[in-house]
């Protein structure tokens, strides 16, 4: 008898040039049981999600590197147009940030963890085999 094999665990894509903020998402989203990728710029971003095609990006909008609104649709041009991305941001027009970057929510710096797992899982169990 062949056992099913086991759903696949989305992957979350973290782009954040913050290391301890960085760490602490990471740990809050494992802790959901998702798989984390984690980059510090928008170069490592790209390459990540060329090799793990993520189901979702939670991503800083001032990278040292890039424009968070270039790299979301960068991303979105390597992994697919209708990747979500949740933006998060530490300076002001978060809004006006968030349409620019095509993102389906976003959370101002500093936010409450629960919220950000909050809307990646309801994301995440939005899409198909999510």
């Amino acid at each position: 008898m062949r056992a099913s094999p086991l759903p696949a665990v989305p992957a979350v894509l973290l782009v954040d040039d913050d290391p301890p903020l960085r760490q602490a998402v990471q740990w809050a989203l494992e802790d959901e049981g998702l798989r984390v990728e984690v980059a510090a710029d928008g170069r490592e971003a790209l390459t990540r999600a060329a090799l793990t095609r993520p189901a979702l990006v939670v991503l800083d909008f001032g990278l040292p590197d890039r424009d968070g609104a270039a790299l979301a649709a960068a991303l979105r041009q390597a992994c697919g147009a209708l990747l979500p991305v949740l933006l998060v941001t530490g300076d002001g027009h978060a809004r006006q940030k968030a349409a620019a970057a095509g993102a389906f929510a976003y959370l101002h710096k500093p936010f409450d963890m629960d919220r950000l797992v909050e809307l990646v899982r309801g994301k995440l169990g939005e899409q198909p085999g999510g």
